[in-house]
């Protein structure tokens, strides 16, 4: 197996001018850096994520019309969330020919669990990617190193469904949380994911 000491040698591969070509096999690159996210424990780090909090700010603005008509609809603090079961999917590298960075797609699903007050618990399904930037550079004294810049949740991937039957007072309900749930991914969640 491919040691991710390794994966610098082949990385540098990648960022050789097309006149000198390295063989490079894509497959054994993401074989090691699955194993190395797995290894780290990638998928526990994400499921601890304590997203409670933020999902009470983003509801209370979220219902606070609806608070100011029918009384408080979720009450203080009582909106629950939880990333169940997450999956690491297959990891893709992006190269752009002639660039000294490759992207590093992460992409995973999860189910999402969240309990309001007043509704049965949701279970949501999650797709989303994650990017990694990998770089290549020279340090003073001539050796190359590789730098992981900058690590980001992919808006455009968010893929949030639920998988109930719901009536459609609950199913307007959910509807409006769904979207604003998405703005709480691309915003808070890659937060606590971003480098």
């Amino acid at each position: 197996m491919l040691k991710v000491s390794g994966l610098f040698i082949l990385l540098c591969g990648l960022f050789v001018p097309s006149s000198q070509t390295i063989p490079v096999d894509a497959s054994q690159i993401t074989d090691a850096l699955t194993q190395e996210l797995i290894d780290k424990k990638f998928l526990s780090l994400l499921g601890a994520i304590n997203l409670d909090g933020l999902l009470n700010t983003i509801l209370s603005k979220v219902t606070g019309l609806l608070n100011l008509l029918t009384g408080s609809l979720l009450g203080n603090n009582v909106a629950i969330i939880r990333l169940q079961d997450p999956r690491l999917l297959q990891l893709s590298l992006h190269f752009t020919p002639g660039s000294k960075e490759v992207e590093l797609w992460i992409p995973f699903s999860s189910s999402l669990y969240v309990k309001l007050s007043l509704l049965d618990p949701l279970i949501l399904n999650l797709q989303i990617n994650i990017r990694v930037q990998l770089l290549l550079e020279s340090g003073i004294d001539g050796k190359y190193r590789l730098v992981v810049g900058h690590c980001r949740l992919l808006p455009e991937t968010i893929q949030l469904q639920s998988g109930t039957l719901l009536t459609p007072t609950t199913s307007l309900i959910v509807k409006n949380i769904e979207t604003n749930l998405e703005t709480f991914i691309i915003n808070d969640l890659a937060a606590e994911v971003s480098i």
